[in-house]
């Protein structure tokens, strides 16, 4: 039984890459201009949160000038709740703070309808 249970888990560890590559949020065209429109107005004296659905096709964000914002967990619902919004019941995630991302992507080089 013991033997079972290492051999399951080194395959485990064999398929991992392969999930891992697999769990990178796959970017749509119309999307990645969201973010990249959201990064045109990321500056120094902004702080904000762009959230994308896990399907890589819907997105919100939220952002505020520094020294004047609610507190990042008020931020980052706003933008999870703009994405959340228009996403279908796809679940969202913050892709984002700032102008750093926060989770494994690839943009995709078509769209659900070939665009």
């Amino acid at each position: 039984m013991r033997r079972l249970a290492q051999i399951c888990a080194a395959a485990l560890l064999f398929a991992m890459p392969a999930f891992a590559q697999d769990a990178k949020v796959q970017v749509t065209k119309p999307a990645w201009q969201g973010y990249q429109q959201y990064l045109a107005g990321a500056t120094d004296a902004r702080h904000g949160f762009f959230a994308m659905s896990k399907d890589g096709q819907i997105w919100g964000q939220s952002g505020c000038n520094k020294g004047s914002c609610p507190p990042d967990d008020q931020l980052k619902a706003s933008a999870m709740k703009r994405c959340e919004q228009f996403s279908a019941g796809t679940p969202c995630l913050i892709f984002a703070e700032d102008r750093n991302i926060l989770v494994p992507y690839a943009v995709k080089d078509y769209t659900m309808y070939g665009q």
